[in-house]
């Protein structure tokens, strides 16, 4: 009775085989980043290169930009990428969420890509058009004014997209969290506006760069008014159980946290004006209280928002469906 010939062994990855061709060793996750990108429609490509450029450009230095950064600083690790590239990257998350989310929800798309430009060219641009030594103010103050427009159109524009998805007939409990959030924001905006309208602005020399400055100031208001609008639609689809709870309620926790900070900031501004006292013990003692709350309601939220409509806020498909492509 012959004897059984054994089997090859199978040679560890890295080593070579019989025929001497080596496996090659694959970094994890390697695999499915490829799997990911070949799934991702060109619009959404074309944002992903464009975040990274931006890293690269901010890495460099090129046009005035600065990527931030430092030891001394270890949340300037999370400032410098989030919310700004997040934001960059939406319009990518939102077809990565769903193939056909230009045809099925337009103004989301128009909105999220109006962000995401403005996003990355409002720096880039406010560095070429410093250089003027006659007008160094002109120009990028010029674009900052615009930049703040179009930003906030942006937001109106999400927000539109977002309303066609909502249930006509929201529950009362949903309608006054949507209410209560979308106020305390817009009761920032006007004491922003009366602050920028009453109390002595900046003075650089110039009168016309100075009313210049302030209707900057002033056009930051009609930012954070847009957001509230955002914010109160994000809230008012809290109930639609077509679209994914975990995206509607990390939407409304997003939009929460947003209001948050706006109010805190709002009284800790007219506390320290009012009284030197305290202010003065924001400086001494309770700054990190404020770093971290200010991380929190700010970059954190705002990614936030980036995070929900990657789960699905703006997908109301029933679930994942064939033209879908969540994780």
């Amino acid at each position: 009775m012959s004897e059984s010939t054994p089997a090859a062994a199978t040679p560890p990855t890295g080593q070579p085989e019989v025929l001497g061709v080596v496996d090659p060793m694959r970094i994890p996750g390697v695999d499915r980043a490829r799997q990911a990108w070949d799934r991702l429609p060109v619009l959404g490509r074309a944002f992903v290169v464009l975040a990274a450029l931006d890293v690269v450009v901010r890495a460099l230095g090129l046009f005035g930009t600065r990527l931030f950064p430092g030891l001394d600083d270890p949340l300037s690790v999370i400032t410098a990428f989030v919310p700004h590239d997040a934001l960059i990257l939406l319009p990518a998350v939102l077809v990565w969420r769903r193939r056909d989310a230009v045809e099925a929800t337009p103004m989301v798309m128009r909105g999220a890509i109006l962000i995401a430009l403005v996003e990355l060219l409002n720096a880039p641009l406010r560095g070429m058009t410093s250089g003027n030594q006659l007008e160094p103010f002109l120009g990028p103050t010029i674009i900052s004014i615009a930049a703040t427009f179009l930003m906030a159109a942006a937001w109106v524009t999400l927000a539109i997209g977002l309303r066609e998805l909502n249930p006509a007939k929201p529950e009362q409990s949903t309608v006054g969290l949507a209410n209560l959030v979308a106020g305390v924001i817009a009761l920032a905006a006007i004491v922003n506006l009366a602050g920028v309208l009453l109390l002595p602005g900046a003075d650089i020399g110039d009168p016309r760069w100075n009313a210049l400055l302030q209707l900057n100031s002033a056009m930051s208001v009609l930012q954070i008014a847009a957001v509230a609008y955002f914010a109160q639609i994000a809230i008012l689809g809290k109930d639609d159980v077509r679209r994914p709870s975990i995206a509607r309620t990390t939407a409304t926790a997003a939009v929460a946290l947003l209001a948050v900070g706006w109010f805190v900031t709002t009284v800790v501004n007219l506390l320290a004006l009012s009284q030197a006292a305290f202010a003065q013990s924001i400086g001494l003692g309770a700054g990190p209280i404020w770093l971290v709350i200010g991380l929190m309601t700010g970059p954190i939220a705002m990614t936030g928002l980036v995070v929900a409509f990657g789960l699905g806020l703006a997908d109301a498909s029933d679930g994942v469906a064939s033209d879908t492509i969540a994780a």
